[in-house]
Parts: structure tokens; sequence; C-alpha cells
């Protein structure tokens, strides 16, 4: 994952880049029919404690580890970290 809390990137950016790729997120949340919704304190506090960056697979293990029953977290990582890609480079692509 991109470190877009960076220390060293201006507020400004930061911001930007925290913007970016929260809304990457909630779009591939949505695009995958996951009723999940992360505002930035959740994707800041998230960063915070992955392990590895893994801010996907604690999500899940801490608010919807029943989910954890029926697929392996890798995989819901995977398929989470694919969808946001794809629609990160569809935000960055010229209409």
């Amino acid at each position: 994952m991109s470190d877009f809390v960076s220390e060293t990137v201006p507020a400004s950016a930061t911001s930007d880049l925290l913007a970016a790729e929260l809304e990457a997120y909630n779009r591939a949340f949505c695009e995958l029919e996951l009723p999940w919704r992360w505002d930035a304190q959740t994707l800041r506090h998230l960063v915070s404690v992955a392990p590895d960056r893994d801010v996907v697979g604690t999500y899940v293990e801490r608010s919807q580890p029943h989910l954890l029953r029926v697929y392996e977290k890798a995989f819901l990582r995977n398929l989470v970290l694919s969808a946001k890609d794809r629609c990160r480079q569809e935000s960055q692509s010229p209409a």
C-alpha cells in the first residue's frame, strides 16, 4: 500500500492522498457490494494499528470477524485491494 500518510509529505498533499485513497476504498466496497464505508478517521486509525499496513485484514479481523468463518483474510484483502487499485486507476484516467 502506498505510504499516503508519510510524515515527509506536506500536510495538504497528505490530505489529498488520504482523500484519494479513501475514495478508492469506498468505491471498491460499493463495487464489491460490501456494506462498508470508511471515513478519514477510520482509515488513519487502521493505518496506525495494522501490521504490515494491512488495513483491510485488520478491519476484517476487528469489525467483520464473522467473514473469516467463510473467507480467508488474504482472499478478502486481495479482492478489496484489486478493486481499490482499479477504482484508483479509473479515477486518475482522463474521461
